[in-house]
């Protein structure tokens, strides 16, 4: 999920925080901007990057060898594909040089999520600089929980859709078990129409009208942020047109062998991504009984192709991944350490 809010939100010290001006930002060599104390990008006047220095690595774990020469708005960051950024960004490529803008976003990576302030500023030869200054996430005492709360007294847990469970999350696991993987998969899917619910209100706070109209990786980001705040794990998703599919990766709360809890998982992706995509879908874990390993990784595809899912059956978890493109062909196992920007 991204929010963005004006510059009145902004601390007094933000200008001695961005004392550069665009000339000597100009001037500065790469490694001047390395040593920047905060995020600097160089992008070209369609937003494809040409220069991400070594803070912005850092602070959003994605190395320049993967940005440098790739959309921004389309690959780097889709999230930041609302009125309030790109339309900024856009508007403000129509300026003439020195011309600056400023304004507060949220970033929501796998990690966590990071209140910004942003600054863009036109520069010579079709350039666009932007800082991004890191600022502590300022939560409203009046606005949902942001995290679970334990409540020991009631042995139970809360957190942004009122009482989850009655259970902590490490005895969760043997309670499926008992009930079976398909009711485990129908409570999933219970919960994934609520936490769809939650995010249709994350999203139009970064200014989507609904969760099916957003940019589709922006509405994952803020399914993503629901099921953090629940304490259920994180989310993240590839998208792929031509077959349709989505491949899902979930960093469960837990370190469990059990099928019932990634049954219970199918069910919460099924209708979260359904809710993004506005069209009916079938999730299936593709890990079989080998779920020691995290994150776990779910095929989700048009209901109308659910019986392509009935192939897996016996088929090892790795190949399975080479089969959809996860993993190259010549790989040994699957990269389970994905970290993708909302």
């Amino acid at each position: 999920m991204t929010q963005v809010s004006t510059m009145d939100d902004a601390p007094a010290s933000l200008d001695d925080a961005l004392p550069l001006s665009v000339e000597r930002l100009a001037e500065m060599t790469s490694q001047e901007v390395d040593d920047l104390p905060y995020g600097f990008i160089m992008l070209d006047e369609e937003g494809v990057v040409l220069l991400y220095n070594r803070y912005e690595q850092r602070m959003s774990r994605l190395p320049s060898a993967r940005v440098v020469g790739r959309s921004f708005f389309q690959e780097i960051a889709p999230c930041t594909r609302v009125e309030a950024f790109l339309g900024r960004f856009r508007a403000l490529a129509q300026q003439p040089p020195g011309a600056t803008d400023r304004f507060a976003f949220r970033f929501h990576f796998l990690h966590g999520a990071q209140d910004v302030f942003v600054q863009l500023a036109r520069a010579q030869a079709n350039r666009v600089f932007m800082t991004v200054h890191r600022m502590p996430i300022q939560h409203d005492e009046h606005e949902r929980p942001a995290t679970i709360r334990h409540e020991r007294d009631r042995g139970r847990l809360n957190g942004p859709l009122g009482a989850m469970f009655p259970l902590a999350w490490d005895q969760i696991a043997a309670l499926l078990a008992r009930v079976g993987q398909n009711a485990a998969r129908e409570l999933g899917r219970g919960v994934g129409r609520k936490i769809a619910g939650v995010a249709e209100h994350a999203v139009a706070e970064a200014g989507a009208a609904a969760l099916d109209e957003a940019p589709v990786l922006l509405a994952v980001g803020a399914l993503d942020q629901v099921l953090a705040e629940l304490g259920m794990g994180r989310l993240a998703a590839d998208f792929c047109a031509n077959p349709p599919r989505v491949a899902c990766f979930v960093r469960p709360p837990v370190e469990s062998g059990s099928v019932e809890l990634s049954a219970f998982y199918e069910g919460v992706i099924e209708t979260t991504i359904s809710a993004a995509l506005d069209a009916a879908h079938v999730a299936r874990c593709i890990e079989g009984s080998e779920l020691a390993a995290l994150p776990w990784r779910f095929v989700v595809v048009p209901v109308e192709r659910a019986h392509e899912l009935r192939s897996f059956e016996g088929e090892r978890p790795d190949d399975l991944a080479k089969r959809f493109g996860w993993i190259e062909s010549g790989s040994g196992s699957a990269d389970r350490g994905t970290t993708a920007a909302s």
